[in-house]
């Protein structure tokens, strides 16, 4: 099962920080995610375009997980070729593609 049969996503940046937060589509997506998608795991698929840590954050409250990657738009997004919105659409992609880990 992939991540975005599971979830929705959005993403968002403030200097060089990305955040893609995901959204899950009810409580026993959101366990399922909050179980496989450790910040370990998260961190091994973005370390592909993203230097440096992913921090996540729960919001159970609204069946969401941010995930906090500090180095993604080294320079900001002024000075990063990772930048702007289709760099961020990419990122989502990339990480709803991908199948939920056992």
């Amino acid at each position: 099962m992939k991540i975005r049969e599971l979830a929705a996503a959005r993403a968002g940046d403030k200097g060089s920080t990305l955040d893609i937060t995901l959204v899950a589509f009810n409580q026993q997506a959101y366990d399922t995610l909050v179980e496989a998608l450790t910040e370990e795991y998260v961190g091994q698929l973005m370390r592909r375009s993203v230097p440096g840590p992913v921090t996540r954050h729960l919001v159970p409250g609204l069946l969401a997980i941010k995930y906090v990657m500090p180095e993604a738009l080294e320079g900001g997004i002024y000075a990063s070729v990772r930048a702007g919105i289709h760099w961020q659409k990419a990122a989502i992609w990339l990480l709803l593609d991908e199948e939920v880990p056992q």
